[in-house]
């Protein structure tokens, strides 16, 4: 199956949701990634901190939303979060 993923952005400028075609975890419950360290157990999180400027991640159902760093500019990392989600993001 191929990951789509509609970007949108947030009231706050440094989160962006990404919506996919696929639910990541069941209706109803959510993961909030504070940190890295807090993302350990989840691999799709613990895979988004890897990109630098990440500083925080929840998923909800078929979403993702990140917030980066207010240094780092979306320009260059929306496009390495898009890719990570592609090839980590497992339905639920």
């Amino acid at each position: 199956m191929v990951v789509e993923i509609e970007v949108t952005p947030t009231r706050n400028e440094h989160s962006i949701v990404f919506r996919l075609n696929l639910k990541l975890i069941p209706p109803g419950t959510g993961l909030s990634f504070a940190n890295p360290q807090s993302a350990d157990s989840h691999p799709l999180a613990r895979a988004l901190f890897q990109v630098k400027g990440v500083v925080s991640v929840w998923i909800i159902g078929d979403e993702i939303q990140v917030t980066k760093d207010e240094k780092v500019r979306w320009g260059s990392v929306k496009p390495r979060i898009i890719e990570v989600i592609r090839a980590n993001a497992n339905p639920a």
